[in-house]
């Protein structure tokens, strides 16, 4: 598990770590598991995000500015991929355009209106809700919203759900997650959703059941997108799966605000 966990790092993250050694790149199995251990990179994520934002909330920055270090943070430490294959999908999907010419709207690397639209109010919606949850001194709530996000791949990879084309990293992981795996991470996925009423202040007893059904709704969701993807596109991609975590951290983040 840990080769796993540093594996998906590596894929996911700058950081300096490297997964197991193999001259031609890991093979379906060894990224199957670096997909099941994604919401470990959603810990590291939220670690990083919910400090600097804390960091920067101690030095005097409004409630907004340290929503914007904390997710500039992440988008340093994840390259932005997420976002990017956010706006691809939006333009891709957003076209109404067929299989083969939505892919090549995504594949095209220049983000059109749609795209741009979207981006700018899931990133928004991000800075504003870390930042308010930090100003409310909550420290669980937003590191269980990046892990909550993480999770939600896993259920667009169960077996069953096939790739949208025939190379790159959709067609390496798609339909690589087992029946168990799925099930395992929607416990976490569910447990997460309980960290989301983990505001700084008082929590009301029912909080946390009503954030472990959110969660689980979420993890239904991302299952429906990538059916959805499957009608449009003919199976899942990078991109569908990088669209699935950047709107899935932006809404466990507000619905982490609103169950405060």
């Amino acid at each position: 598990m840990f080769d796993a966990v540093r594996l998906s790092l590596s894929w996911m993250t700058v950081l300096p770590v490297a997964g197991p050694g193999r001259p031609v790149g890991p093979g379906p199995s060894e990224a199957g598991r670096a997909m099941t251990a994604l919401p470990v990179v959603g810990l590291v994520c939220g670690v990083l995000a919910t400090a600097t934002a804390h960091g920067a909330h101690v030095l005097g920055a409004g409630s907004v500015l340290s929503g914007v270090v904390g997710i500039a943070a992440v988008l340093a430490l994840t390259r932005a991929m997420h976002v990017d294959a956010l706006a691809d999908t939006a333009d891709g999907l957003g076209s109404y355009a067929g299989p083969e010419r939505a892919l090549e709207i995504m594949r095209s690397g220049t983000m059109g209106p749609m795209g741009g639209a979207v981006l700018v109010l899931v990133l928004l919606a991000e800075v504003a809700a870390l930042g308010a949850l930090v100003a409310s001194g909550a420290w669980l709530a937003p590191i269980a919203a990046f892990v909550l996000s993480r999770c939600l791949p896993v259920v667009q990879l169960r077996r069953g759900i096939p790739a949208a084309t025939t190379s790159g990293f959709g067609a390496l992981v798609a339909g690589s997650q087992s029946r168990p795996a799925v099930v395992a991470v929607g416990l976490i996925c569910a447990a997460a959703g309980a960290g989301l009423a983990g505001s700084g202040g008082t929590v009301a007893w029912w909080a946390p059941f009503i954030g472990a059904a959110i969660g689980l709704a979420l993890y239904a969701a991302a299952a429906g997108f990538a059916r959805h993807a499957v009608r449009r596109l003919g199976g899942v991609n990078g991109d569908i799966l990088g669209a699935g975590i950047e709107a899935g951290t932006a809404a466990a983040l507000v619905i982490a605000v609103i169950l405060a």
